[in-house]
């Protein structure tokens, strides 16, 4: 795509610059340093100690380390680069990280060296999340150098599982220097709460070679932010995972001395000067002849971390620049053309929803509610309907299977807002897949019910949230029924009516059928009592209405029951105007 004719421009300096502006990091290594003076004995086996410091008013910081003294670092022996399935720690007994496991896939992995540094100080760490979930409004900062971010990162998940976003603050986890930890299963399960993403920041440094120690293992995938810096004092800022795979691997091509993975890379020097540069653009020593342009904001990025070399330099480049900002122009397309699709996709739900109301009122003028008008159809706009159906059908159908793979945890995969908005969809077009359904001749519609309507009425169930399509003391008149189901019950009422009055069925099929006819009675009254059925079921050409006047022909007038008086007295006129007194 033309630069000129997109005008698009990467913002990965300007949030580099954000960032760098802000105390976070210098207070955040402080108390990394801080730690590590602390700790002044030795153990035979390499270790992680964590902290809390006071750096910043209202705030707690918790540090975790390695110790000072060691040499070696496991990430470079044998198998340091292994990585262990969520679903096999499970097995192990060990459930910590059960959350991040999918309901149709077990396939998220660790590292294997950061989670046993992990497990070794599990149960402490439990008491802490404890200790911290206590004070929700106390902002919560998590840090870790090298290995020790890898556990600072292992820990933050593990309080963001425990904690309730929007009543407590969001913590923010930044690492130095960490080393990736988890597979592309891993960062998606992270990545299916859009919230957590933004609380992991990673610093790395184009000096320091523990981040990029693992790039040989292809399976390893990077989460959250990643700030590069350079010893100019330049960083720029990547979120993609793709795109971040490949400043790393580029970072790593172009340093072709690098320090020793086992040697402690101080970040003080680093900091200092991010926090120094407070023109980045005015210190490139790339010629850009359009800065703003997608390309030109790209090359300013890899200059500013130390990849994009000057002219003089160009004979002796190790990456290839203008492939490199081809690809991170791609990556960037396709997460934009991703988010164009799902802001497509939604306002398509939005409208075709809307057209469902309105098709919904139309019919209710026609004396009919649009059950039996999509039953019964009469008129191009009622095959129209099918179209607008199909498309929100296959929204929520892909919705649920995209919750089906969303990390395992308590309560149900949607939020609230969406939760709702899967109940208003199943409220009013699964009744038209019913009506469809029995037009057919078919029967015992719940055996061929489709998955997503039983997942997102059972997700609502779970979620125990007070029902705002159930509100005594206003007009029921426009509201959905709340039991998408009603209709089939409507049908199978009208099928015992037909059984009952056949002539050759025994009196003991006769009374199964009456038996159940009258507990379809005693649905519907809870239903009207509970003002949670819609009004439009009492519309003079409804299935309803025609169920009614069968069976009080079967049952007589000798039969009392509260429908029936209900229905005789015209009382469920009133029902509409929310005046039906129900004893």
């Amino acid at each position: 795509m033309n630069d000129h004719i997109s005008h698009r421009f990467s913002s990965g300096l300007e949030l580099g610059n954000f960032i760098a502006t802000s105390d976070l990091l210098e207070h955040s290594w402080n108390a990394i340093t801080k730690r590590r003076s602390e700790i002044q004995f030795a153990l035979p086996i390499y270790s992680v100690f964590h902290g809390y410091y006071d750096e910043r008013l209202n705030c707690k910081i918790v540090a975790f380390v390695t110790a000072p003294n060691f040499t070696e670092n496991p990430i470079e022996e044998h198998g340091g680069e292994d990585l262990v399935l969520v679903s096999d720690m499970v097995k192990d007994e060990f459930t910590a990280f059960e959350f991040l496991q999918s309901r149709t896939c077990s396939d998220s992995a660790i590292n294997g060296v950061a989670l046993e540094l992990f497990r070794r100080f599990y149960p402490v760490y439990e008491q802490e999340i404890s200790r911290l979930i206590s004070n929700p409004n106390t902002q919560i900062i998590i840090t870790g150098h090298g290995l020790g971010g890898s556990v600072a990162s292992l820990f933050t998940l593990l309080l963001l599982d425990c904690i309730d976003l929007t009543k407590t603050k969001r913590p923010l986890c930044i690492t130095f220097g960490s080393p990736l930890l988890g597979n592309e299963a891993f960062q998606n399960a992270i990545s299916h709460f859009s919230t957590w993403s933004s609380c992991f920041l990673h610093l790395v440094s184009n000096q320091d070679p523990l981040p990029r120690k693992l790039l040989n293992n292809k399976a390893y995938y990077p989460f959250g932010t990643f700030l590069f810096c350079s010893q100019s004092g330049a960083g720029s800022c990547f979120e993609y995972p793709k795109s971040i795979l490949k400043v790393l691997e580029a970072t790593k091509a172009h340093n072709d001395v690098l320090l020793n993975a086992s040697a402690f890379f101080d970040y003080k020097e680093t900091i200092d000067r991010l926090i120094k540069q407070t023109n980045v653009k005015a210190n490139m020593n790339v010629i850009i002849e359009n800065a703003e342009s997608w390309t030109g904001s790209f090359l300013a990025q890899l200059e500013a971390i130390g990849v994009a070399q000057n002219q003089a330099q160009q004979q002796q480049r190790v990456v290839d620049i203008n492939r490199l900002v081809r690809t991170l122009k791609d990556n960037e397309m396709n997460m934009i053309l991703e988010n164009t699709k799902l802001a497509k996709t939604l306002n398509d739900v939005k409208i075709n929803m809307a057209r469902l109301e309105w098709y919904k009122k139309t019919c209710k003028l026609e004396d009919i509610g649009y059950y039996d008008r999509y039953k019964n159809p009469e008129k191009e706009t009622d095959i129209k309907v099918a179209e607008f159906k199909k498309i929100l059908q296959v929204y929520w159908e892909n919705k649920v299977e995209e919750a089906e793979r969303k990390p395992l945890r308590h309560g149900v995969p949607f939020d609230v807002k969406l939760l709702f908005g899967g109940t208003n969809y199943r409220r009013m077009v699964e009744p038209l897949d019913i009506a469809e359904h029995y037009r057919k001749g078919l029967t015992d519609y719940k055996s061929h019910r489709s998955k997503h309507y039983t997942k997102l009425e059972q997700w609502f169930e779970d979620a125990k949230t007070p029902d705002s399509s159930s509100m005594q003391g206003e007009a029921v008149s426009s509201i959905l029924t709340v039991d998408s189901l009603f209709w089939v019950h409507v049908e199978e009422a009208h099928l015992a009516c037909d059984v009952v009055r056949e002539g050759d069925c025994s009196e003991e099929e006769r009374e199964a059928e009456l038996a159940k006819l009258t507990k379809f009675e005693d649905y519907v009254v809870e239903l009207m009592r509970n003002y949670a059925v819609s009004s439009e079921i009492f519309l003079r050409r409804s299935t309803f209405m025609k169920w009614w006047k069968e069976y009080d022909e079967i049952v007589g007038d000798d039969h009392d029951s509260v429908l029936s008086r209900l229905m005789r007295n015209g009382e469920y006129e009133e029902y509409g105007n929310v005046r039906l007194d129900i004893s």
